[in-house]
């Protein structure tokens, strides 16, 4: 397998990231995978929650962004992965690296300048550049409804839920560009490699487009 597969990890697993990491790296040592890590924003883009209100839009956005990088670079030093911050810097296979994003937003940022669209949706963004396969690593085992997992849902019905582990933009984009996302709980890493080779998983599949899903909910 030498497909991209793009892992946004979230902030939420910032005291777990060194054991996820290590798995991360066994996972692509083992079955030769290309893996880009896009980090979360976490406490660092917390801070920049924090003086919002004081500053415009556009620069909320940008220094969220520079936030994910310093949790990609956090990452980076304690897992031993390489920093890339160009698309043209990925390897072919049997690859982890993590990638920083902010050079490449600042030249070219087709989303929107929002709290909507968070390090969720510009993780979707790389996986459409990329071509890739889309996971997102959080701290909870999925989508919940009324107390249950969600094993699958549209990206239309996750819209309509009030709450969600996915930023408000992530499901219009899935939509708009017909991806899927897997979320699955960064806690328990080997649940990767199933979601991976398509196996059983605890966790939740987000269709992008799924007629025959969306006509359950109707």
């Amino acid at each position: 397998m030498t497909g991209v597969i793009v892992i946004k990890v979230g902030g939420s697993l910032i005291d777990e990231s060194n054991d996820l990491l290590e798995c991360l790296k066994d996972i692509v040592l083992k079955k030769d995978l290309n893996v880009v890590i896009v980090p979360g924003g976490g406490v660092f883009a917390d801070q920049v929650r924090r003086y919002a209100s004081n500053i415009s839009d556009d620069a909320s956005h940008l220094m969220a962004i520079l936030a994910m990088d310093q949790y990609g670079i956090y990452l980076g030093d304690i897992g031993g992965i390489r920093l890339i911050d160009h698309f043209e810097d990925l390897g072919r296979s049997n690859n982890i690296s993590i990638l920083l994003l902010s050079q490449i937003m600042r030249a070219h940022d087709p989303l929107p300048h929002t709290w909507d669209v968070t390090s969720d949706t510009i993780a979707a963004w790389v996986a459409k550049e990329l071509g890739a396969k889309f996971l997102k690593l959080t701290d909870v085992d999925g989508v919940f409804h009324d107390g249950n997992l969600l094993l699958v849902v549209s990206a239309r019905k996750l819209r309509e839920l009030e709450l969600s582990c996915t930023d408000r933009a992530l499901p219009d984009f899935l939509i708009k560009h017909g991806m899927d996302c897997t979320v699955l709980n960064g806690r328990y890493p080997e649940r990767i490699l199933d979601a991976i080779e398509e196996r059983a998983f605890k966790g939740t599949l987000i269709k992008g487009v799924d007629k025959e899903l969306e006509a359950c909910f109707q």
